[in-house]
């Protein structure tokens, strides 16, 4: 007797890989979050309906390297990601994280009474940004390539840096 399959639901996200800005939809198990999602999938990711830089079709399916995600972009609210302070009590601070791409500013909930570089340790590989801003290095605010992102999830070990901003 085979297991039951999981209830999926859709979550459409923006992607930045090492080949940039993706676009798809994730099948997510209804009973994790994104963030659960990412820290327990296997080394490929599954995507249907990516739209990949420079290319006019899009691509029915796609199997991501998780390894090649710098950050994960869901592009409606909902019971995407962790919950603040879902590990205690946290402070929101503004932090940067330097990327390949450019800097993605934003805030962290950081477990109170910890140093940034603590947090970080205890926390990854995955982290949440939450009122997120990213711009390629060189660029302002009001570029074309900028974008405002209300969450997203970085994969901290494609970042060469996190600051506090």
């Amino acid at each position: 007797m085979a297991p039951p399959t999981p209830v999926l639901r859709q979550v459409t996200v923006e992607v930045l890989s090492t080949l940039g800005w993706l676009h798809g939809t994730l099948h997510v198990p209804a009973v994790q979050t994104l963030l659960d999602f990412f820290s327990l999938s296997s080394h490929l990711v599954t995507a249907t309906s990516v739209r990949v830089p420079q290319e006019s079709a899009l691509l029915g399916f796609v199997a991501l390297r998780r390894d090649s995600i710098t950050l994960v972009a869901p592009t409606l609210t909902g019971p995407l990601l962790a919950v603040p302070g879902s590990h205690g009590p946290t402070t929101p601070r503004d932090v940067a994280c330097l990327l390949d791409h450019g800097v993605l500013r934003g805030q962290l909930e950081v477990t109170v009474g910890l140093r940034l570089s603590d947090h970080l340790r205890q926390h990854g590989p995955y982290i949440v940004l939450r009122h997120c801003l990213f711009a390629p290095y060189g660029a302002t605010l009001q570029s074309p390539e900028s974008k405002t992102l209300e969450a997203t999830i970085v994969n901290l070990h494609r970042v060469a840096g996190v600051s506090e901003a």
